[in-house]
């Protein structure tokens, strides 16, 4: 399971904005008690928030897959980021296991691959193969970029934590995995990729490392499965307060089915381990007017109201119900 601590991702968006440690502990010991989760990926920019999730998940008997995230860096400061990371992920690793992820689809959230000055506007240029080529025709190979960063953060990260190092990689970003321990993929399955999911899960597995989907994950209406990992898009956030688009209708059944889906077919090819993506989205809350009710768009698997409490969608009374 992903579950969050808060980060900006996107300027101006904190995906978390308040954290309480009881409130963590509960959250985390239904992940481990009523879901059967033996693993978490915890992710956020705050060092103190990332340890206490962290020695929660630990004295629950998680492995913890460790993900420090901050946005729109620069690669000295991405570099040094991992590096603070590493440290702390060899501080907690005496609580427990401990596998640290050493960035996030850097491309899109880091300056240096794709043009952009911020990471929504890479991320439009990845959205749209043409506007990736011409991108591509002025500024080089991104993928060779990205593979010279990964080689040195690896080696930065390696000088401080003694345990296992992975990725979690845009399934578009083309990453040499020689220096990782595991091949790590954010795999979400959507109408482009829908026939050729399982031959890329195939393709992944071949590298000859564990296999693990670091985020899978579906929306909360009709069609989401369609969108994948664009399904937050659902969105006007033009509007004040932010509202669903138009045509959006929400059904929790479809991101359960998705998700049962994804979890039989991981089952039945090489994959070592996989992390739903997500507990919750903090920053789409539940509201009781649908066209307000930004939960619909969001990925977790509870939706959390305006003031933190939650309550289970479809989705988590699958899981609590699979033999995962």
């Amino acid at each position: 399971m992903n579950y969050d601590v808060g980060a900006e991702m996107l300027a101006g968006r904190m995906s978390r904005p308040d954290f309480d440690e009881a409130t963590v502990r509960g959250e985390l010991a239904a992940i481990a008690g009523e879901l059967h989760c033996d693993a978490v990926r915890i992710s956020g920019q705050d060092h103190d928030r990332l340890r206490t999730a962290t020695r929660i998940a630990h004295e629950l008997g998680l492995t913890v897959y460790l993900s420090p995230l901050r946005g729109d860096l620069r690669q000295a400061q991405a570099l040094d980021h991992v590096a603070r990371g590493a440290e702390l992920a060899e501080q907690l690793r005496a609580g427990g296991d401990t596998v640290l992820v050493i960035g996030l689809e850097a491309t899109l959230f880091q300056h240096g691959f794709l043009p952009g000055e911020t990471t929504a506007d890479r991320i439009r240029v990845a959205s749209r193969p043409v506007r990736m080529i011409l991108g591509m025709l002025r500024t080089g190979d991104p993928h060779q970029r990205l593979n010279a960063y990964l080689g040195t953060a690896v080696a930065l990260a390696r000088e401080r934590f003694g345990g296992l190092v992975t990725y979690a990689s845009g399934s578009w970003e083309r990453v040499d995995w020689t220096p990782f321990d595991i091949v790590g993929v954010n795999l979400y399955r959507d109408r482009k990729n829908h026939a050729r999911y399982r031959d890329t899960l195939r393709a992944y597995a071949a590298h000859g490392k564990p296999l693990v989907i670091t985020e899978f994950g579906c929306c909360t209406y009709r069609g989401a499965a369609d969108r994948g990992g664009m399904g937050w898009a659902a969105v006007n956030r033009d509007t004040s307060p932010p509202r669903l688009a138009d045509g959006i209708v929400r059904d929790e059944r479809a991101q359960a089915t998705e998700l049962r889906e994804l979890l039989d077919m991981y089952r039945e090819e090489p994959v070592t381990g996989a992390f739903v993506f997500t507990w919750a989205n903090y920053s789409y809350p539940w509201d009781e007017v649908a066209q307000r009710n930004l939960d619909t768009a969001g990925y977790g698997v509870v939706a959390v109201d305006r003031d933190g409490r939650w309550r289970p969608k479809e989705a988590y009374t699958m899981l609590a119900s699979a033999n995962v």
